[in-house]
Parts: structure tokens; C-alpha cells; sequence
């Protein structure tokens, strides 16, 4: 037989009603108590058993004149009855609670910029939000994320797209962007570093004589730096140093000679207390005001309907990274 006839012939006698009627009768052992109990009527009742035991070719209940008794297949079925009825509750309560955005789980990416931004603010309220909610967050750089992305292994990210190729990459018209607030930059350096001890505007020529480093400092990325400092763009600092990991990042800036060029914000308590100072308020001449900025997108597959976890998870980041900007399709 045709697998879907199969299945056609089991769910036509495996109803979930009727399975219920049999529960429900096993416990009474009567069929008026049982049929008050269904809100059916004793007529309606006794067919539907009757009907039951005809679709499975089985005899569940022995009828005497004063009593009904389980037969031995009713037992052994009873309680399969029972547990598939509770499996079917449970299934229920599930889809409820995916509905809700209070249950299921949740597959998203953060760059490093949003990890050590907003999304501070937004996990914790997410998590408070959604207890029964199972959370799984990929930190990495947001071209990484893309490729998961693509392969469904997350339903969105968010992160710093600063490079300038990555507007090819984000007008695919298989993905939906969002921009978000720009984040501006900075170039840090540590207490006493070679740069700051005369007592001068430090010249963007002399940044070249030490080594860079950044969470991500591909050639793109240093042309467009290089250009904002009025550098030659074919020049290259002696040493550079790409890096996923903010701690090992900020920890090389202050033990080292190295420059770290990053977003703003996440180095806050280090300057505040000495250890690193900005040299982009240094510099001679000084750069405009707001000159250099990372981007940062929302990003989904276009057609893809999220999850309700995800779709109130992008709710709360849109609140809690500011108003977007225009989307980008």
C-alpha cells in the first residue's frame, strides 16, 4: 500500500476525539457518566465507541446489561491512548507558547560591535521576557554570520558592516537589510606611548611607524582609514593585526606600542582611567567631526517568515539601537 494511503487509513481511525471517548470511558465503566462528561449525548457517545472499534477491527469493552469492562486490547491500547492524547496536549501547549515568543529556541548572529553595544541590554530583556525561551547567540564577524545565514543555520543577524565591498554583498536581493545607527571610531593608543611624549599634535605621517590592529583590518578598511588621515592609500602600516576577540585586542593596545582602531564605547572605562588615550583627538589637523563611522545592518533572508522568538527579538533591537534607517532591498 501507497505510504500516504497508509497514513490516510491510520488517522481516519486514530482520532484523537475518539481516543479521548475511550480515556474517558475506561474511567466511568459507564457509558451516561462518560457521554455527561464528553457533553455528548449517550446515543452520540456509544457510536463514536461503537465506530472506534470499528475502524481499528477491535472489540474494547465487554457490554453487560449492568456494567462495561475493558477487554484485554482495550487495556493494552489504553494506554497508548493515554499517552499519545498527552503528547497531543504537549504539542499544543508548544505551539502556543512558539506564538507567544515565550518558548522554543531562537538561532541568531551578533557582530562584535552590536555584542558590546546594545545587545547587552537586549539578551537580558529577551531572557526576562521569554524564560522558557532556549537562546543560541554566534559572536563572530559579521561576513561569517552571513555564510551561516545563507545555509539557515541562524534566522538573522546583526552587526558592524563598515567595509566599503560590503554594499555589493548587502544588495543581493536574496537577503532583507536594515541599517541601523552608525557607530563612530576611534584610533587608541596606550599611556605613554611613543606618539604622545612631546607634547604636540601628533602628525598622521608618524601613526605609520607603528604597527595597527582591529577586529577586522582588511585592505578595504585600511584605504579607507589612510584616505580619511590624508595618508597615501598604498602606504601600509609595518604590522597588521586582525582580531575576533575584544579582550586580546584591548589587552595588545595596552601592553604594547601597537594602535587598536575600533568603534567607540567599548574601551570607555580604560580611557576614563588613563590607560588608553584617543589619538584621534590628537591629530593635526583634526579630522571632522563625526568623519568616520561603522555601519551596522540588520540582516534576514528575504521570503523567510521568522519565528515569533525572532520577530519580537528584532522588536527589541530596533528599540534598543535606535530608529533604522531606510531598508535596503
Amino acid at each position: 500500500m501507497h505510504l500516504w494511503k497508509v497514513i490516510n487509513v491510520m488517522s481516519a481511525s486514530i482520532d484523537l476525539k475518539r481516543l479521548g471517548h475511550l480515556v474517558l470511558l475506561s474511567e466511568e465503566l459507564h457509558f451516561s457518566r462518560a457521554a455527561k462528561r464528553a457533553h455528548l449525548s449517550q446515543t452520540a457517545f456509544s457510536r463514536s465507541i461503537q465506530s472506534l472499534e470499528s475502524d481499528l477491527q477491535l472489540r474494547l469493552f465487554d457490554r453487560g446489561t449492568r456494567s462495561v469492562q475493558l477487554t484485554a486490547a482495550g487495556r493494552q491500547l489504553l494506554t497508548q491512548a493515554r499517552d499519545l492524547l498527552r503528547r497531543a496536549d504537549n504539542l499544543n501547549a508548544s505551539a502556543q507558547y512558539l506564538a507567544n515568543a515565550e518558548g522554543g529556541e531562537l538561532n541568531l548572529g551578533v557582530g562584535l560591535m552590536a555584542a558590546h553595544s546594545f545587545m547587552q541590554t537586549v539578551l537580558p530583556r529577551l531572557r526576562r521576557e521569554c524564560p522558557g525561551l532556549r537562546l543560541n547567540v554566534e559572536v563572530d564577524h559579521w561576513q561569517n554570520l552571513l555564510r551561516h545565514l545563507e545555509q539557515e543555520r541562524i534566522e538573522f543577524l546583526v552587526g558592524g558592516t563598515g567595509e566599503r565591498h560590503a554594499d555589493l554583498r548587502l544588495q543581493d536581493p536574496r537577503l532583507q537589510v536594515t541599517a541601523l545607527p552608525s557607530r563612530q571610531t576611534a584610533i587608541y593608543c596606550r599611556r605613554g606611548h611613543p606618539l604622545l611624549l612631546a607634547d604636540s599634535p601628533v602628525q598622521p605621517q608618524r601613526l605609520l611607524a607603528y604597527p595597527w590592529s582591529a577586529a577586522l583590518l582588511d585592505d578595504t578598511a585600511v584605504q579607507q582609514l589612510f584616505a580619511l588621515l590624508g595618508l597615501p592609500t598604498e602606504t601600509r602600516p609595518p604590522a597588521l593585526m586582525s582580531c575576533n576577540n575584544l579582550h586580546l585586542l584591548r589587552e595588545t593596545v595596552l601592553h604594547s606600542d601597537c594602535l587598536l582602531y575600533t568603534w567607540e564605547g567599548w574601551l570607555d572605562e580604560e580611557v576614563q582611567s588613563g590607560r588608553l588615550l584617543d589619538l584621534t583627538r590628537r591629530l593635526a589637523p583634526e579630522l571632522p567631526a563625526r568623519s568616520y563611522q561603522l555601519r551596522s545592518h540588520l540582516i534576514q533572508l528575504t521570503n523567510r517568515t521568522l519565528s515569533p522568538p525572532a520577530q519580537r527579538a528584532l522588536a527589541m533591537i530596533l528599540e534598543a539601537g535606535g530608529q533604522p534607517d531606510d531598508a535596503i532591498v
